[in-house]
């Protein structure tokens, strides 16, 4: 196979950066809807319709945002490596972690738990969420202490001194992270975090899309 010029690399480069933006921007966006959602529908506790639709159908737009927007944060990490240094990197690796669990723990939440405890008897499941279980521990230690808090921080801290990306975004990462931990709180934090989330994925992601790569 025959190797590609430089100049043909870049522009090969630049559309994989172009396209890890879009994902970015669009997961972004989704986290935003999937936030305004669940302001019209409580379902903490019980499985809950929403202008007719049923619990898991109006949960897609959450579960589309979250694999679009680690695609996007690989780009967006990959864009500004060299600058973010370690930092960037643990900020990523640990951003990384906490999504992934993240995504998988509010899918079997989502999409099996809270289906099957409509055969549960009645009072028996708000007794047993008022015990901290296992998987509570380490969905708050895993995704929110250390994925979307310190990783938050310290990627935002990093595309801050990066200088690749606005400085304002890395704030945004910042804010979100620390809103997050606000959760404990005030209730709304958790929101306000999740909403900022998605604003700093379409806030880079547009960015990424439109910058092109330094020569």
């Amino acid at each position: 196979m025959a190797r590609l010029s430089g100049s043909e690399g870049d522009v090969s480069n630049d559309r994989l950066f172009r396209l890890g933006g879009l994902s970015a921007a669009l997961g972004g966006g989704l986290m935003v809807v999937d936030v305004i959602l669940h302001l019209f529908a409580d379902d903490t506790l019980r499985p809950a319709e929403l202008g007719g639709l049923a619990h898991e159908l109006w949960h897609v737009p959450g579960m589309i945002a979250l694999p679009l927007a680690l695609l996007g944060l690989v780009a967006i990490y990959l864009r500004q490596s060299t600058e973010a240094g370690r930092l960037g990197l643990w900020g990523f690796f640990l951003l990384v972690i906490g999504m992934t669990v993240g995504a998988i723990y509010s899918t079997l939440f989502h999409g099996v738990f809270l289906p099957a405890i409509e055969n549960i008897e009645a009072g028996l499941f708000e007794k047993l969420v008022d015990n901290t279980t296992a998987a509570q521990f380490y969905r708050g230690f895993v995704v929110q202490a250390l994925g979307l808090g310190l990783g938050a921080i310290l990627f935002g801290v990093a595309t801050i001194r990066a200088r690749v990306f606005p400085a304002a975004a890395g704030w945004t990462f910042i804010a979100a992270a620390l809103f997050s931990a606000a959760n404990e709180v005030f209730s709304e934090g958790q929101l306000i975090g999740r909403i900022l989330f998605g604003a700093a994925f379409v806030w880079m992601g547009v960015e990424l899309r439109r910058r092109k790569l330094a020569g």
